[in-house]
């Protein structure tokens, strides 16, 4: 009688056994998964970023010959030194997304630098967050605010030579074009967005092609996520 209980309580023992062992094998394989995904989260930011070092330092060998380029290459050395401060701490795929971000912002300054120049502007860049909602300026506007001429266009010019890519600042949108001057960096300070933020957008830019929202839409962020993000 004790034969079959004692053959009972190995085999059980042996298949707790078995099931430890399983189990921590395959522990093993989701920890070295997420440590492989981890490496290509914190790789793919770096690998941006030494191309938009390399593409900067073509541009130092044969200097931006218009100021339009010139501006679009100190935006790109704001990314480069942005995305230095973020690769350190890039530790999670959140951030090392931030930072990739981050980089490829700088590349399209880059490539705007060279369409201001009349350069060969290179292969298209991912789209930046946001830019899919944010429109893109289709056509010259000029409008008086707050006692000044702005302007605002789809191509560089000696009056339209701040670029922006087009993308969320601040969780609002800003459309990609060119412009008299930067306004989207009131973000930047403390207080975030001005006040008039929206008043100037719909003075130059409501109903113009590619912007398919107006001042009101811009003041709630057009329906993307409101969070704070990197002023630009």
């Amino acid at each position: 009688m004790g034969s079959p209980v004692l053959f009972i309580a190995l085999f059980v023992l042996v298949a707790l056994i078995v099931a430890v062992v399983l189990a921590r094998r395959a522990q093993r394989r989701i920890a070295e998964r997420d440590a492989a995904t981890d490496a290509g989260d914190a790789a793919r930011p770096a690998q941006w970023m030494a191309r938009l070092t390399g593409q900067l330092e073509g541009f130092a060998a044969v200097p931006a010959a218009t100021r339009a380029a010139r501006e679009c290459l100190r935006r790109a050395d704001d990314c480069k030194a942005r995305t230095a401060d973020q690769l350190p701490r890039a530790g999670t795929p959140a951030l090392a997304l931030r930072a990739q971000e981050t980089a490829i912002e700088g590349l399209h300054f880059v490539r705007a630098a060279r369409i201001a120049d009349g350069a060969d502007p290179g292969a298209p860049l991912p789209p930046l967050s946001g830019a899919d909602t944010a429109g893109a300026v289709g056509a010259t506007r000029t409008a008086s605010w707050d006692g000044r001429e702005v302007a605002a266009s789809a191509a560089p010019s000696d009056r339209t030579p701040h670029y922006f890519p087009g993308g969320r600042v601040r969780g609002r949108p800003v459309p990609a074009g060119w412009y008299s001057e930067r306004w989207w960096s009131a973000a930047g300070t403390p207080a975030g967005w001005s006040d008039d933020s929206a008043g100037f957008f719909d003075a130059l830019l409501a109903g113009l092609p590619g912007v398919p929202y107006d001042g009101e839409d811009f003041e709630r962020g057009h329906g993307v996520d409101p969070r704070a993000e990197s002023p630009r």
